[in-house]
């Protein structure tokens, strides 16, 4: 199934998740921040972060769109965060592009 066919979950309040949310709504996505059951398939936004222990490693942020239904995967992206831009509005917009898989779009 396409991401196109998910509604999208997105109950963490931080800021790079009401980004990502907003990114993907602006995409045309239905973006819920509660469970609703009987509903739309709909696929939760899970991001983490994580370091190797090696020192000056980067840290590597994962995102990814899991059906809430079955737990399947059906968008990831992984990325050194400092790779993402220096903003949360710059990173939500790197990784909904890459979940989307649309390029990015030029700033006006």
């Amino acid at each position: 199934m396409s991401v196109t066919s998910y509604d999208i979950l997105v109950s963490r309040d931080d800021s790079l998740s009401r980004e990502i949310g907003r990114g993907l709504r602006r995409r045309g996505y239905t973006v819920r921040t509660t469970v609703q059951g009987g509903g739309s398939a709909t696929a939760y936004v899970l991001s983490f972060t994580q370091r190797d222990p090696e020192p000056g490693a980067p840290i590597w942020l994962y995102v990814r769109l899991a059906d809430t239904r079955t737990g399947s995967i059906v968008a990831a992206v992984s990325a050194p965060l400092d790779s993402l831009g220096g903003t949360v509005e710059a990173r939500a917009r790197a990784i909904v592009d890459s979940l989307t898989q649309r390029p990015p779009l030029t700033p006006p």
